[in-house]
């Protein structure tokens, strides 16, 4: 978990994205804040959403 300005960042629920998180993770004190790093968030949290979506349909 990775606690931000802006709120919390979940550790990945799909190994996917343990990149992306250990990328956040290891630059958010010399880029938190700044667009870079916002759009990373964002497409860490979009990835984490789609992959969550598709497990649910190919589970029920």
């Amino acid at each position: 978990m990775i606690e931000t300005k802006a709120g919390i960042i979940y550790e990945p629920a799909f190994q996917e994205n343990r990149w992306m998180y250990e990328w956040l993770k290891k630059h958010y004190a010399t880029l938190g804040g700044s667009r870079a790093y916002e759009e990373m968030k964002e497409g860490y949290e979009y990835s984490e959403f789609i992959l969550s979506e598709q497990n649910k349909r190919h589970a029920g």
